[in-house]
């Protein structure tokens, strides 16, 4: 029997694993944001029709990855879509690649950290561990510096996670971290470089 915390783990590993593909392709240019906007279709198209019945690929990462809570499957897919996809739409490429490496690294690192090393809790969101924020915060500065400068990667990282770490609603709806992590860093770095650069 599989443990929940192994299936977490697991998510942020396919998560870690689904972004550096689609990071690649954008990176040479073989995914558009017109690519992406396509495939965000098809993917909330899957997820509707996976209400209804069983499509047997979609089925398995479904039962494997996706929590039982979840209102639509997919649903952490799809947002993760709408975050690159957003991202690229508004910020020059090298912030927007920026702003994907830590979404795809720092949310996932900082999670696995934070549930097998941390022992410090956080003090805006007490079921998360300042080690996992730390782990998360370092590991998407150095990747995001492979695009952007230094200030500027540290800016985003730091930015994003402190947004990662708490919750924000509008109307009552709980504004998922696939969004939140890429669009935080994005702006903070285009401010930053607008700004002070």
């Amino acid at each position: 029997m599989i443990n929940v915390n192994q299936i977490n783990i697991e998510r942020r590993i396919l998560h870690i694993l689904i972004g550096i593909i689609l990071l690649l392709l954008i990176i040479f240019n073989l995914l558009s944001p017109l690519h992406l906007f396509f495939l965000l279709i098809l993917s909330g198209t899957l997820s509707l029709i996976s209400l209804k019945y069983k499509i047997p690929i979609v089925n398995f990462f479904l039962e494997r990855f996706e929590g039982k809570e979840i209102d639509l499957p997919g649903k952490a897919f799809l947002l993760f879509m709408a975050g690159i996809l957003l991202t690229l739409k508004l910020f020059p490429k090298n912030i927007a690649l920026a702003s994907i490496i830590i979404l795809v690294f720092s949310d996932p690192i900082s999670h696995i950290v934070g549930k097998t090393l941390g022992r410090t809790k956080y003090f805006l969101d007490k079921r998360k561990n300042i080690e996992g924020h730390i782990a998360g915060f370092i590991v998407g500065s150095l990747l995001a510096m492979f695009f952007v400068s230094p200030l500027l990667a540290i800016a985003g990282s730091l930015v994003a996670m402190l947004f990662e770490s708490i919750i924000i609603e509008v109307q009552k709806i709980q504004l998922d971290d696939n969004l939140i992590i890429p669009l935080a860093a994005g702006t903070t770095m285009f401010l930053v470089f607008r700004f002070l650069m």
